[in-house]
């Protein structure tokens, strides 16, 4: 079950309670949040909001509504004091960096540059003066928010929501939807019965999308997981209904739970869809139940520069269509589960071009996206750990298969989905790189180091790149390291010159060729 929100214009019958009821609310919301934040218990603040013209239903609305309202601002609250706290963190170590970098320096070595003549360790020193006052503002900001009282955004004044329960009539008592009818019916404040002729209000109600949905809410039944009560037809939803003022009109919307579309695609085991997601393309690839490619592709988006709508329209066509190959191929879709919480941290650190990227990085709206089709066309999406999909997909598919890097990793993530591990190449299984009795991303961290400096573009040469790979190790030595990584795998090459001739690795063993 997820839920849906549908949304259309508010009859103007409605308009008068709406800015009547609006109005009232704005005034006691504060009320209702020192209510909340004290001791009081929830039956007597719903008593004491009953005092000035709620009813029981109207003041459990209010309290519903500005309770996540209060917990809202405390969780971006925290997020914020974290984000401040990281990057605290980041450039207290980049000083101790730069700190070192300093004292190893043995004399002052020239620089020419803008500044006439600087030496490194004045230029160094310069660096760390301003990124110690960078470091002094931060934390005076994380000292006024520590100790600044919390704030609470309440929105605009005409909006408010009229949240429903379950076992109450058509999921809500205090707005009631006849679906029969195409009618609604709101409750009116005592105080305003006078001036609106009556206890209710009434409204004529058809949504453009979604009344389907609604019908099946209504008609739906439940169960009281506390009681074990069964609920009647019609109370076994609970609708919240809202009312909000945009763009010069009025507009009412409807939450419910709606039942899921079945999935349709295959397990993944015969075969899935891997996509890889970069700032500028979305490269795809689908395998067959071996693990094999069968077709692959790429999707070219522009992101920079866009406003928030169009980067979500562009990344919602790439979506659809790579749905339509997931239909076609009656098959999952495989994304990478990534978090840039802790990398955007460290943009000050890292750079402007890496800080403007990570920016244009619409990766949760892509996400987010992605769930919400595949949920609505019944397409299951898995998500796995992207950890050496690049590297992988580099150093092992590309030039077999003449793929591109985006597509080369699409194909490392559906293999990974079909758990499907990737070894070593035999050409790059040096002494240096692979680690024996360890799991193998052991190995593809040591060669994710020895090849980060390589361009992408020399992985479609791997004699080259093999050769290179050796030179860096000759030079650096293939010394193991038990603590961290356990034993390197070492191997022996006894060449053979002559028939008969005795290896010195074992005298007894002859060699004999034809």
């Amino acid at each position: 079950m997820s839920i849906k929100t549908f949304t259309t214009e508010l009859p103007l019958s409605l308009i008068p309670f709406a800015l009547m009821y609006s109005k009232k609310l704005y005034e006691h919301r504060n009320t209702a949040l020192d209510l909340i934040q004290s001791d009081v218990s929830k039956t007597k603040q719903n008593q004491l909001l009953q005092k000035v013209g709620y009813n029981k239903r109207q003041a459990n609305s209010l309290l519903i509504d500005i309770e996540g309202k209060l917990s809202s601002a405390l969780l971006c609250r925290q997020a914020h004091i974290n984000t401040l706290e990281g990057k605290i963190d980041s450039a207290l170590q980049q000083i101790s960096k730069w700190n070192k970098k300093l004292a190893e320096l043995p004399y002052p070595c020239c620089d020419i540059g803008r500044n006439q003549y600087k030496t490194t360790q004045h230029k160094l020193r310069y660096k760390i003066h301003h990124k110690r006052r960078y470091v002094l503002h931060q934390q005076r900001k994380l000292e006024e928010i520590l100790n600044a009282p919390l704030e609470v955004n309440f929105g605009t004044e005409f909006n408010f929501p009229l949240v429903g329960s379950q076992g109450e009539s058509k999921g809500n008592q205090i707005c009631q939807y006849d679906p029969d009818n195409k009618q609604i019916k709101i409750r009116v404040p005592v105080e305003f019965e006078q001036e609106l002729g009556g206890k209710y209000v009434y409204g004529d109600l058809e949504f453009k999308y979604g009344q389907d949905m609604i019908e099946a809410a209504l008609l739906r039944r439940g169960v009281n997981f506390k009681t074990g009560e069964i609920y009647a037809p019609g109370k076994g939803e609970s609708l919240t209904w809202r009312l909000f003022f945009k763009n010069n009109r009025w507009y009412i919307s409807v939450s419910v739970e709606v039942t899921d579309v079945p999935i349709q695609s295959k397990p993944v085991g015969y075969g899935c869809i891997g996509v890889d997601f970069n700032p500028g393309v979305i490269g795809w690839c689908y395998t067959d139940y071996a693990g094999n490619p069968y077709a692959w592709g790429q999707f070219k988006v522009n992101l920079h520069s866009r406003r928030s709508g169009q980067v979500e329209a562009s990344l919602a066509e790439v979506i659809k269509a790579l749905l339509d190959l997931a239909d076609k191929y009656c098959c999952p879709i495989v994304i990478e589960w990534l978090s840039f919480a802790a990398k955007k941290k460290r943009m000050k650190e890292e750079g402007k071009r890496y800080a403007r990227m990570l920016n244009y990085f619409a990766y949760s709206t892509f996400q987010d996206l992605a769930e919400r089709q595949c949920r609505n066309r019944g397409i299951r999406l898995i998500k796995v750990n992207p950890a050496y999909s690049s590297l992988i997909g580099l150093t092992k598919f590309m030039a077999m298969y003449g793929m591109s890097s985006d597509t080369a990793a699409g194909l490392v993530l559906a293999r990974r989905a079909m758990g499907l591990s990737e070894r070593l190449p035999t050409q790059f299984a040096l002494p240096s790189v692979k680690v024996a009795r360890r799991h193998v991303w052991a190995s593809w961290w040591r060669l994710n180091r020895k090849l980060k400096s390589v361009r992408r573009h020399h992985f479609y040469n791997q004699q080259s790149l093999t050769a290179n790979l050796s030179d860096y190790s000759s030079r650096n030595g293939s010394k193991s390291q038990p603590g961290r990584l356990g034993e390197v795998c070492t191997s022996v090459v006894n060449s053979v010159k002559e028939l008969g001739e005795i290896p010195s690795c074992n005298p007894e063993l002859a060699v004999k060729v034809g």
